[in-house]
């Protein structure tokens, strides 16, 4: 499932792809990501239909678009009814490969249980309390809320409902370059977070970056590893004191017996 999901995986935002294109030259992108890409090209004021190319962020090949722009573009039908498969089927697990990397940088079970959560979307005042909090909406809701916002029915059977969590926990870390922004990658070469942006026309552009999740599991991986490291340690220094606590009582037995 790991290796299936990082081949439905878009290049700029490093999430399953979302009504995504088929360029040219057979790769695929978001038309939200390749409209962002058009957007950075633009100098101020202009509008974004002036630009009539762009490159696949994959392989470089330039792209030329007609006068419809990226609506002239073929929309990969294929790869979104994979993906559209691929998400009822990791709905239904809960160690999915999608909650894992989406919901991972905030565990509900890191939150404080004084905490309360209410509906962001009830129109009562004061409003609900939060039954369920949305990752894909980025919402909590109430259950009344819930039920009439969240149906059974597509597209919302792919959405991740977790125990509801507050807001700040929900929202993304934002750019310190590109404010409208949300980090989604991490930078290996400057160790930091970064955009799409970043990686596509910033500074960042030739640098080596990593998935959040991927920078997640390593950094848990290292600190369990310290941690059994400090734990053995201690043992052993435990150990050693004891074995030193031991030798001067003996010797304090033996210097009373020489006393005697």
């Amino acid at each position: 499932m790991e290796t299936l999901e990082s081949e439905l995986t878009c290049p700029i935002c490093l999430e399953l792809f979302e009504d995504p294109l088929l360029l040219p030259c057979a790769h695929s992108l978001c038309f939200n990501c390749a409209h962002r890409i058009l957007v950075s090209h633009c100098a101020t004021n202009e509008p974004v239909e002036s630009i009539n190319a762009f490159q696949c962020p994959t392989c470089r090949h330039v792209i030329t678009l007609s006068q419809r722009g990226l609506d002239g573009l073929k929309r990969n039908v294929t790869l979104q009814n994979i993906i559209d498969r691929f998400q009822k089927a990791s709905v239904s697990g809960p160690n999915s490969p999608s909650e894992t990397r989406r919901e991972r940088a905030f565990d509900a079970n890191t939150m404080s249980s004084a905490e309360k959560v209410l509906c962001q979307f009830c129109d009562q005042d004061p409003a609900q309390d939060a039954v369920k909090t949305c990752v894909t909406c980025e919402v909590s809701y109430c259950d009344e809320c819930l039920k009439a916002t969240h149906p059974n029915k597509k597209p919302f059977t792919g959405h991740r409902l977790i125990e509801p969590i507050p807001d700040s926990h929900i929202r993304g870390l934002m750019c310190l370059e590109h404010e409208d922004e949300k980090v989604n990658m991490y930078c290996v070469t400057d160790d930091q977070l970064i955009c799409a942006l970043c990686k596509l026309v910033g500074r960042h552009r030739d640098h080596q970056v990593a998935a959040l999740s991927e920078r997640y599991d390593k950094l848990k991986q290292n600190l369990e590893s310290n941690l059994t490291n400090l734990i053995k340690r201690n043992t052993e220094l435990e150990t050693l004191l004891a074995k030193l606590i031991q030798t001067c009582q003996h010797v304090e037995v033996n210097a009373s017996r020489q006393e005697a």
